[in-house]
Parts: structure tokens; C-alpha cells; sequence
């Protein structure tokens, strides 16, 4: 899908794999944890470490999720609550870009569409100010009238030109819409 590579639509990936993430760190807390380390073994001075200094590292270890089994729900809670706000903004976010889209090839269409028509008057008016200018090369006009004439071709032809500059804003439009660039 070519919106992936909006910057925006990127972002909120993001951060949806990092809720996610929370989630799962949340709810691994409802688990026991042992951690292991070199406190226990032989040692050169005394033998073994204090077994019942070991006993309770254990026992506490095993038995913390149950009384801090309040706070580990509200966090969990939490992260899922958090995860579900960023899917939703994760929405918004692919609604928004596909508007953008949608107005950017509206935009490119209009122009491409207006293009036709004001190519042709410029070549109508074109033809107007040289029959103008033939007719007074014989007499039958007057010079304001030739003026008159290239006024009117100027004027589509400065028509013409900002349509250009439009259908042109309207594809730059369209390619930051789109993400920009390649892979």
C-alpha cells in the first residue's frame, strides 16, 4: 500500500507495535518471575550462601504478583486502553492520508480537464489576433482593435499558464500524498 510511506501513517505504526508491545509487558507481569544470578554457588570464603536468604528471594519473587496484583491490573488496563487509542489514531490517520489523495487527484483531474479548454481558446484567440491584424494590414480595423484582440490572447494564454501551475502543485500534491519517493 503506497500510503506506508507517509511519514505520518509510519509514526503511528509505530506506536501501535509499541503499545502492543506494552500489552504483552503488562500482562507477562501477572506472571512469576525468577531471575538468576551468581548469588548462589560455593564461594572461596564461606561455602554456600544463606539458604534462607535464598528461600526468600524466591518466595518473594513467586509471590509478588499476588499482592501487587491491584497495580499490575490497572497498568495492564492501561496499556490495553492506550493500545486501543493509538488503533484508533492509527485510523484517522489512513482516513486523513486517503483524503489527502483523494483531493490531490481531484486536483490533477480538474486541471488536466481545463487544460483542453483553454488550449483551445488560446488557439481561437490566436486565429482572432491575426485575422485582426490581417484586417487592419488592409484597413478594415483599427489598431485598438488589434490590441484589443492580443489583450484577449494574453489574457487566456496567462489563463493557460496558471492552469499549468495548478495541474503541476496538483501532482506535487499527489506525490507528498502519496509518501514520496520510493522504497
Amino acid at each position: 500500500m503506497m500510503l506506508e510511506r507517509r511519514p505520518d501513517i509510519r509514526l503511528a505504526n509505530y506506536y501501535m507495535e509499541e503499545a502492543f508491545y506494552n500489552v504483552q509487558a503488562a500482562r507477562a507481569a501477572f506472571f512469576p518471575s525468577i531471575t538468576l544470578n551468581g548469588e548462589v554457588g560455593w564461594s572461596n570464603n564461606s561455602g554456600l550462601v544463606n539458604p534462607g536468604k535464598l528461600l526468600w528471594q524466591v518466595m518473594g519473587s513467586l509471590s509478588q504478583p499476588i499482592f501487587a496484583r491491584g497495580q499490575i491490573k490497572g497498568n495492564y488496563k492501561t496499556a490495553q486502553l492506550t493500545e486501543e487509542n493509538l488503533k484508533k489514531k492509527y485510523v484517522q490517520a489512513v482516513v486523513d492520508a486517503g483524503n489527502a489523495v483523494n483531493e490531490a487527484i481531484a486536483d490533477c483531474k480538474t486541471a488536466r480537464e481545463k487544460h483542453n479548454y483553454y488550449n483551445r481558446q488560446v488557439e481561437v484567440l490566436h486565429e482572432a489576433y491575426i485575422g485582426t491584424h490581417e484586417l487592419m494590414d488592409n484597413g478594415k480595423a483599427s489598431y485598438i482593435e488589434v490590441l484589443t484582440a492580443q489583450e484577449s490572447l494574453l489574457s487566456a494564454q496567462l489563463n493557460e499558464a496558471e492552469n499549468l501551475y495548478h495541474g503541476a502543485q496538483g501532482v506535487i500534491a499527489l506525490y507528498i500524498a502519496l509518501g514520496g519517493g520510493t522504497k
